[in-house]
């Protein structure tokens, strides 16, 4: 049972990092956004986890805990700022 609870948690796994991935890729202000809403996600569901004392769920949470804080720290890093360093030129005609 235990194997069979693994092989579920693996595509879980998989697609909570590809949305972390895209969480990431984003630019300018709907970078700050995505990654701190989805940082309190995954933090959240990260203690929730841990609360069911399971050795899979413990697993999971301990890593949806730490790409939260992850996450909660990227979306914090250009806040209260103006001038983006990854933003286009489209983006300043649009402010304008």
């Amino acid at each position: 049972m235990y194997f069979i609870q693994l092989f579920l948690l693996l595509p879980m796994l998989l697609f909570i990092y590809q949305v972390y991935r895209y969480a990431i890729t984003q630019t300018g202000i709907k970078k700050e956004k995505a990654c701190f809403a989805l940082g309190i996600t995954y933090f959240s569901v990260g203690v929730t986890c841990l609360v069911f004392r399971t050795p899979q769920l413990a697993l999971l949470g301990l890593l949806l805990l730490m790409l939260g804080l992850l996450l909660i720290a990227h979306g914090l890093q250009r806040k209260d700022k103006k001038i983006f360093i990854d933003r286009f030129d489209e983006d300043l005609k649009k402010d304008d």
